[in-house]
């Protein structure tokens, strides 16, 4: 578990504590299965334990956290009932969000997700697996935005955010050859959702999130 660095300054220390625990973990720093003691925490920030405790009780409520009774909190780890059990609703949610997002459908929408595209491809050939995986959450927090639907986009990101850190692994060891399939699959999924009609285009989300899914499975050996 790598260091933290102190807090300075902060309007809400529960908050910033969060952000930090959360930055750690999707960015590999505290791996599934590290313990987080609060104690240790509070040391390295430079804080009372309160907003630590408040802090680790955020992520618990975003999944990405567990408590253990008498044991105390440990960072996620995904056993392969509960990454299947994620992803039959992913699908679902994000089938929503299609259904939802494309009557709101524009030039500019397409303008910006080709955008990303390209940015993607830029960043597949400079193989640089975190702008790529930047790009990819930045493409569908457009459609999720597009979506208008409050309440679907809080519940859709968070159940994103509960599995980033591995979608983040599972990029990281992707070939050249699959890199580019995976940028290649955005654009397939925008040539859908352009023509407008909503059943072909929550069948291709549903293809694209799946697709998402088995690249978790491949790279998690203990999934399987």
């Amino acid at each position: 578990m790598r260091k933290l660095q102190p807090i300075v300054q902060s309007e809400n220390l529960s908050d910033e504590v969060a952000r930090r625990l959360r930055s750690a973990i999707k960015g590999g720093d505290f791996p599934p299965g590290t313990h987080l003691v609060e104690q240790e925490i509070a040391r390295q920030l430079q804080v009372s334990r309160m907003p630590v405790r408040i802090g680790i009780q955020k992520l618990i409520d975003e999944g990405l956290v567990f408590k253990e009774p008498r044991r105390g909190a440990f960072v996620h780890t995904f056993s392969s009932k509960e990454l299947d059990e994620v992803y039959s609703i992913r699908v679902a949610l994000e089938q929503l969000v299609v259904q939802f997002a494309v009557p709101n459908w524009s030039d500019k929408v397409e303008a910006e997700l080709e955008s990303i595209i390209r940015q993607m491809r830029q960043a597949a050939l400079a193989d640089d697996r975190q702008k790529g995986f930047e790009l990819d959450t930045r493409f569908h927090s457009i459609l999720w935005e597009l979506s208008q639907h409050s309440i679907l986009i809080e519940v859709v990101s968070s159940l994103r955010s509960r599995i980033s850190r591995f979608l983040a692994d599972a990029n990281e060891v992707l070939s050249p050859a699959e890199l580019n399939h995976h940028v290649a699959a955005h654009q397939r999924l925008v040539d859908v959702l352009k023509r407008g009609d909503i059943e072909p285009a929550k069948a291709a989300m549903a293809d694209h999130i799946l697709d998402a899914h088995e690249r978790i499975r491949s790279y998690y050996s203990y999934l399987d």
